[in-house]
């Protein structure tokens, strides 16, 4: 909100007022203005960290880094040396996307980050796009760099693409981040602001919207291109009766975050839930 010149020095009048402020009180001011003066921006900034709860706020832990990152290489970050996952949430004025998932794609979250001591905003080269199937209890890095993405198929396709650089490519994946392919969906680079679905994320059908630059005018153009990924005639999923089954394509998924042994008691109650298998 602006704020106008007089405002603002009658505000700077009134905090300089002494008259009212009793001796305590000018302590704790002068005190406070001090520490103010002292305070750096960049401060704050170092040591934002990522947290998350699984019981409705009633505590809160730093998020466990994957073991390796997408090419296997061991990572040793460790939340009892303070090094942990931090992922760019809302905070992030835009730039990153922030932490998605789809009610249709049950315990898929995907997002943004980086491993380390606090998040990182001044450094694109140290964040990935991670991804986790199990409500946020455990992560994998499932490419370097930010991405945008979206959720369809029942979490049994997710696209993405860099949102940091233009691209001529997506990236598309039927397995929740083990593999990928590539698809050219332009012949100029363009500045992918987001991909979006239906509103269930059930569908196989996506729209990538975003701008590219005339090379006669340098103006920015408008570009929007859709994906049907219904012709690549993947095997249809079988067993959804038999979930679990080694020979089914569905498995049993029960949230729980360890607390309680095995008896998989989240939120006080039970909850088990039908998904399709991360590899068929």
């Amino acid at each position: 909100m602006d704020i106008s010149e007089d405002r603002l020095e009658k505000m700077q009048r009134n905090r300089n007022d002494d008259s009212n402020l009793n001796k305590k009180q000018k302590k704790t001011r002068d005190s406070v203005r001090k520490t103010g003066d002292e305070f750096e921006i960049s401060d704050l900034e170092n040591h934002i960290r990522t947290y998350i709860s699984h019981n409705k706020g009633g505590k809160w832990e730093l998020i466990k880094a994957p073991a390796t990152d997408m090419d296997g290489k061991v990572k040793k970050c460790y939340v009892e040396e303070g090094c942990s996952l931090h992922l760019h949430i809302y905070s992030s004025n835009g730039i990153f996307p922030p932490p998605y998932s789809q009610d249709s794609a049950i315990g898929v979250i995907i997002g943004v980050g980086n491993l380390g001591k606090s998040l990182e905003r001044r450094n694109p080269d140290r964040m990935g796009t991670y991804l986790s199937r199990d409500g946020g209890i455990t992560w994998a890095e499932v490419r370097k760099g930010s991405h945008i993405y979206e959720i369809g198929d029942h979490g049994g396709l997710i696209v993405m693409a860099p949102n940091l650089q233009p691209t001529r490519e997506v990236y598309y994946t039927f397995d929740e981040g083990k593999s990928w392919h590539t698809l050219e969906i332009s012949q100029v680079p363009i500045d992918v602001t987001n991909i979006i679905i239906e509103p269930n994320s059930i569908s196989q059908e996506f729209v990538v919207y975003g701008i590219y630059f005339d090379d006669e005018t340098t103006e920015p153009v408008g570009a929007v291109i859709t994906l049907d990924f219904k012709d690549l005639h993947e095997p249809q999923c079988k067993g959804a009766d038999r979930p679990g089954d080694a020979d089914s394509d569905y498995e049993l998924w029960t949230p729980y975050d360890g607390r309680h042994g095995d008896t998989k008691c989240f939120l006080g109650h039970q909850i088990t839930y039908v998904r399709r298998k991360q590899n068929s």
